[in-house]
């Protein structure tokens, strides 16, 4: 079956990361981005794709600094509701009711029931017409201890292969059936 070039992502998996961020007042924001890939390992580089504007955009280019936060099932309705379009100066985390602990290298939090963080710094932005390709610097990455086993972690990321949200085959959710309820009609402006 040939698809249309916008349709590629209909066979890449995506996984589920939420990212939080502080603004220059110290106040913390949340978005799930699925658009989060390694640069050429062993780098110690990280990219993230953004729409334009968005809030944590804002952020990382004001602060220099986010944790790339890897969800699974443990946090990931609470995970979905930070992509409701929260004024600026609301602390997503809070209104849903996700706990954080302070990260170990940057000022934005990690999420308490991820399965792993990942602390970056801003390296580089690449931006075009309609999106900005963000390229960290990773300091510091960890693995929950709540979810690891044998040194290996024991609990499986959740991704997204459209339309569905998946646990490693497993389909835990269907993206339009999550985006309505945690919505509305409305577009997500979190990210």
């Amino acid at each position: 079956m040939e698809l249309r070039p916008d349709q590629f992502k209909l066979m890449l998996p995506l996984p589920v990361t939420v990212i939080t961020t502080v603004d220059g007042h110290g106040v913390a924001n949340a978005a799930p981005y699925g658009c989060v890939m390694p640069i050429l390992r062993p780098l110690d580089l990280v990219a993230i794709a953004s729409a334009l504007p968005r809030h944590t955009l804002h952020n990382i280019r004001e602060t220099g600094e986010f944790v790339i936060n890897v969800i699974g099932a443990p946090s990931f309705e609470k995970a979905m509701l930070t992509a409701r379009n929260y004024p600026p100066e609301v602390d997503e985390l809070q209104e849903v009711g996700l706990e954080t602990s302070p990260s170990r290298t940057v000022a934005p939090p990690r999420i308490n029931d991820a399965l792993g963080w990942i602390e970056a710094t801003l390296d580089r932005e690449v931006t075009g017409k309609n999106y900005s390709l963000v390229i960290g610097k990773v300091l510091c990455a960890e693995i929950n201890d709540r979810f690891c086993s044998d040194g290996r972690l024991a609990e499986p990321p959740a991704l997204m292969l459209s339309p569905y949200y998946h646990l490693l085959g497993g389909r835990i959710g269907d993206v339009r059936e999550t985006m309505k309820l945690f919505l509305g009609d409305q577009p997500p402006q979190g990210e």
